[in-house]
């Protein structure tokens, strides 16, 4: 009790929350990394994770020389490395650049409060992700366990298993391993229209109905001409999922479409509306990682994972 009223009482040493920050440029950032960093997430839309540090390194350089970058020199190159080292750097790092300032109180007291402000909003994401690695830790148990479903081959298991599954392995499927199980899901009538679709936007078909794709690539292309075909006859008649796509997803593949569709032939007359349309949540039971089927992993840490010894 009086321990943890004491760390309460004692401020933490300022390099109690290097843990937080990682070093970039340990012997001094140049004006071109100064300016990379600057620039690096400049195109984030707006369901994109920004890190904290580079939200506030940003808002400190526009302060300090507008929001039009240029060539840096002089008090502006200093200002510009110190709030690089305020938002990325060390403690050590950081202190040394407060006592350099300590003849100009008001950017000095600038760059305590960005410090400051940057820590809380660390902390957190830290606690996050500690908490993410903990819920993933069991990881490699989950690829381990054996299925409840026996075939000889990926194909067979995929086989066996249900729409959610399919829409699960079609989210993530790598096309390393070719099209084989892609192929067998979307020609059942039972495969869900967002899984044919996300399967097709993922393939190109830009590239696919322009005729703008490599020799070794004839077979997938023709998978994707009838895929669209399928979706284009409406032969999917089950549309109960919905595509829950990153911003930047999503405009890749309304473009896939859109290269597809200015062709004017079909079967590529599909509209963007189709990756708008709203639906269930897929549940799936089992997924795909390398070519290896195994239990998804919060379905088998919910219902099947052995219980730990506390």
């Amino acid at each position: 009790m009086f321990a943890k009223l004491l760390s309460r009482l004692v401020p933490l040493p300022a390099s109690a929350h290097d843990h937080l920050f990682t070093t970039f440029a340990p012997d001094g950032a140049p004006p071109r990394v100064l300016n990379t960093i600057y620039h690096q997430y400049r195109a984030a839309l707006p369901d994109e994770h920004v890190p904290p540090q580079h939200l506030h390194y940003r808002a400190l350089v526009d302060r300090i020389i507008g929001a039009n970058w240029r060539r840096l020199d002089g008090i502006e190159l200093r200002r510009v490395s110190s709030a690089y080292i305020c938002c990325f750097e060390r403690a050590e790092a950081f202190e040394f650049q407060l006592a350099l300032w300590r003849v100009d109180p008001e950017f000095r007291r600038l760059l305590s409060e960005t410090r400051a402000q940057l820590i809380s909003e660390l902390i957190p994401l830290a606690a996050a992700e500690s908490a993410r690695r903990a819920h993933f830790s069991r990881w490699k148990e989950c690829l381990a366990a054996p299925l409840d479903l026996e075939a000889s081959t990926l194909l067979g298991l995929v086989q066996k298993m249900s729409v959610d599954d399919w829409h699960e392995i079609a989210l993530h499927w790598d096309w390393n391993y070719g099209t084989a199980e892609l192929e067998w899901i979307t020609a059942q009538r039972a495969c869900d229209r967002a899984t044919a679709l996300f399967v097709l936007c993922a393939g190109g078909p830009g590239e696919a109905a322009t005729l703008r794709i490599r020799r070794e690539e004839e077979n997938r292309a023709g998978f994707l001409r009838d895929l669209a075909a399928r979706i284009e006859g409406g032969f999917y008649p089950n549309a109960d999922l919905g595509l829950t796509l990153p911003t930047r997803q999503r405009l890749t593949f309304a473009n896939e479409l859109a290269t597809a569709r200015a062709t004017g032939v079909s079967p590529w007359q599909l509209p963007d509306e189709l990756l708008l349309h709203e639906g269930r949540q897929h549940a799936p039971k089992y997924s795909v990682t390398a070519g290896q089927a195994h239990y998804h992993y919060e379905h088998w840490l919910t219902h099947l994972a052995p219980r730990r010894k506390s």
